[in-house]
């Protein structure tokens, strides 16, 4: 359910989103809903450039169009480049506002309102070096995506290495099921 006080072109810039299945209510602020319960700050990293994005474009494997990208802190700056090369949509976490204009913003705290496998890709800072936080993105990270991530933090539970720098780490996310094996029916 959405509730609507004002809007911003055509984002709801001041509302209230809720979940007809647990009643859960949350606020849009500034265009951005709040998942956190109130206690979120644009987080980034002290003296951080912006990143590159072609080079991130390259990092997340983004060679065929679709998908949810997450990112966080100067990886946020190349939502609109990444959505305009690869027709992705982006989620920026903890973002300033008016950051970009096609991308969804949204302020949370530890757990991420995804379901499992969603995003294609993502790109944490460390700003957003917490354990849990980590472990929400590889949750929601599908197999064969990708996590982006500063070469300091740690590389999550279930993921592959597949290149490091002095700057950065790059995962795959593994995972994938067993396959299920098909039988023909027996004529009855």
């Amino acid at each position: 359910m959405l509730s609507v006080e004002s809007w911003s072109g055509q984002r709801v810039s001041e509302g209230q989103l809720g979940c007809p299945v647990c009643h859960a209510r949350y606020p849009i602020r500034r265009g951005a809903v709040d998942f956190g319960g109130g206690s979120h700050d644009v987080r980034h990293a002290p003296n951080s450039a912006p990143a590159d994005a072609m080079r991130l474009a390259a990092q997340l494997s983004l060679t065929e169009a679709g998908g949810i990208l997450l990112l966080t802190g100067p990886y946020a700056a190349c939502a609109d480049m990444l959505a305009e090369f690869a027709d992705v949509t982006c989620l920026l976490v903890d973002a300033a506002p008016g950051l970009s204009e096609t991308a969804v913003h949204i302020h949370v705290s530890e757990r991420l309102p995804l379901v499992d496998r969603a995003l294609r890709g993502a790109a944490v800072t460390e700003s957003h070096n917490e354990p849990a936080f980590v472990a929400e993105v590889a949750r929601c990270v599908r197999p064969g995506g990708r996590i982006v991530a500063p070469a300091r933090m740690a590389v999550p539970i279930g993921s592959r290495l597949i290149a490091r720098d002095d700057r950065e780490w790059v995962v795959e996310m593994e995972g994938s099921s067993a396959p299920i094996p098909l039988r023909r029916a027996q004529p009855g």
